[in-house]
């Protein structure tokens, strides 16, 4: 050390070199032509030419066309006679077709059809230096180019009784080609994932309804209004290719619709510990944490669960876990959700006014991962769980033989337990409806505050997330949070909140 050093961390280290690539290029043209014949014939034709610099330079570019045609009835001479009952009517269709080139934003993906050799410092030393070592790329596909999304759209728009009734209602058809995905599942002993590739389609049917009725009047010789409506929509998807010629259930294939939940069904528990010391059917496939468990508690024992024994082998498990043979799992639900609406409705008379907003699912299902320790309690992971108030109530006892959950084994939610697999039983509804956002006000008569000199003083209280009816079994997770398709954290996710505020709107 020398005295005339007061600081050690000056070192210049070893000299390391890295890159990425986080940057990409894109080029587009757009053209659109329009024709509106006397507000009845309407025609629409667009074309984009778009390239990227994230795919191979001879698939770079790619031409996406599309056309929309209206109809308007209602301006038809021969149909004045149905107006005013009928004040509007127009039909519409479009086909058309739009690209994709994001696959994705990440170091690793942003441009896939590069292979990278990878480099770093060896652990082994020769002459005094590490060793520089190069690794094999990954696999790539060299020859992948935009995914295409072609849609047709059908659809019409109403208005009754001089438009104070609106609707409006959409179908389509969505077909997605060349899908930017990874590829079949690939043998473990080839090392690698599979790259990224244009490997599947998938078709999405759906529609959209929206209808919305508005009034005016004098209520005791005041004037007021009122509006309600309803926007509610559902789709399907289901793939039409992909390379999966043994039907894999653990990845996608040919017809399966899209967030296809596939679990074990549950006849009930165990009423008695001779009951269970008897069972004929083997299910240790689906209990990995009791058999691995010491002692008595390998064996099954009254409260635990009873699974169906679907294709009469006495052994339940998943067979080949492809589509021909499934052994014991069927499909029990889906993720996707369904019937999502919003309803809207108003009120004001005189000085008064009201709005409230709901919204909610009519249908969706999620099975509780691990990560739902608000949701299994100790049957999770016992050393950090989330314990309500009533859990041990739903617990199996022989005192409480018909619980909600079953003889209580720590980690029988964990990798391997009879809770882990999806089940039927424990399968939850996510359907709910919630109020979203109430408001209701009042504006001080204008006589009484311009003589304090303002133009318009209005009180008024909103609350946002006021009530929620769900069939979830835990009041201790929010539906609207869960994400079974996405980043699925079992729901521990910060819930909306309920919030109350009291305002004054003034203007001077």
């Amino acid at each position: 050390m020398s005295e005339d050093l007061n600081q050690i961390d000056l070192g210049t280290g070893v000299q390391q070199a890295g890159g990425n690539a986080s940057e990409w290029a894109l080029l587009g043209y757009f053209g659109r032509i329009n024709y509106d014949y006397q507000g009845k014939y309407l025609l629409e034709l667009d074309g984009r030419y778009d390239g990227t610099s994230r795919f191979p330079s001879k698939s770079r570019f790619g031409f996406f066309p599309s056309v929309s045609a209206g109809w308007r009835i209602s301006e038809e001479k021969f149909f004045q006679s149905l107006k005013p009952a009928v004040s509007e009517f127009k039909f519409r269709a479009s086909y058309g077709t739009l690209g994709n080139q994001d696959v994705g934003t990440g170091n690793s993906n942003l441009y896939p059809y590069i292979p990278v050799i990878n480099s770093a410092l060896s652990k082994w030393v020769v002459d005094g230096n590490q060793v520089q070592t190069l690794s094999a790329p990954n696999p790539v596909v060299p020859d992948f180019t935009w995914e295409k999304s072609t849609s047709l759209n059908l659809g019409a728009d109403m208005g009754f009784f001089n438009d104070r009734l609106q609707a409006s209602f959409d179908w389509y058809d969505r077909k997605t080609t060349n899908m930017l995905i990874n590829g079949k599942t690939l043998p473990s002993v080839f090392g690698a994932a599979s790259p990224k590739q244009n490997a599947g389609d998938l078709q999405t049917k759906g529609w959209d309804l929206s209808i919305n009725w508005r009034d005016k009047g004098k209520l005791f010789d005041k004037p007021f209004g009122y509006n309600f409506g309803i926007v509610l929509s559902d789709y399907k998807a289901k793939i039409t290719k992909f390379d999966n010629p043994n039907n894999l259930l653990n990845n996608f294939y040919v017809g399966q619709q899209l967030g296809e939940i596939w679990g074990y069904s549950i006849d009930g528990y165990f009423k008695s510990d001779e009951e269970a010391k008897n069972w004929k059917i083997n299910q240790d496939y689906v209990d990995g944490q009791r058999t691995g468990s010491p002692g008595e508690w390998s064996q099954l024992h009254a409260g635990d669960l009873k699974f169906k024994d679907t294709n009469g082998d006495g052994v339940i498990n998943d067979g080949k876990n492809t589509l021909s043979d499934h052994g014991d799992l069927r499909k029990i639900g889906n993720s996707l959700p369904r019937y999502s609406f919003g309803i809207n409705a108003g009120f004001n008379w005189g000085n008064f006014d009201v709005a409230l907003f709901f919204q909610g699912i009519g249908k969706q299902n999620w099975y509780p991962n691990t990560e739902a320790g608000m949701f299994w309690g100790t049957l999770g992971r016992p050393y950090s769980s989330f314990i309500p108030k009533d859990y041990e109530s739903k617990l199996w006892t022989p005192q409480n033989p018909n619980s909600y959950f079953p003889l209580n084994r720590g980690y029988a939610a964990y990798s391997g337990g009879e809770l882990y697999y999806n089940n039927d039983k424990y399968l939850q509804d996510l359907a709910y409806i919630r109020l979203k956002n109430a408001t209701i006000g009042y504006n001080l008569p204008t006589s009484l505050i311009r003589k304090i000199k303002l133009e318009k003083l209005r009180v008024y209280f909103t609350g946002q997330n006021l009530f929620t009816f769900t069939k979830l079994k835990s009041k201790y997770i929010d539906p609207e949070q869960i994400t079974p398709d996405g980043a699925d954290v079992g729901g521990r996710a910060y819930p909306f909140m309920k919030t109350y505020t009291l305002g004054l709107d003034v203007t001077f």
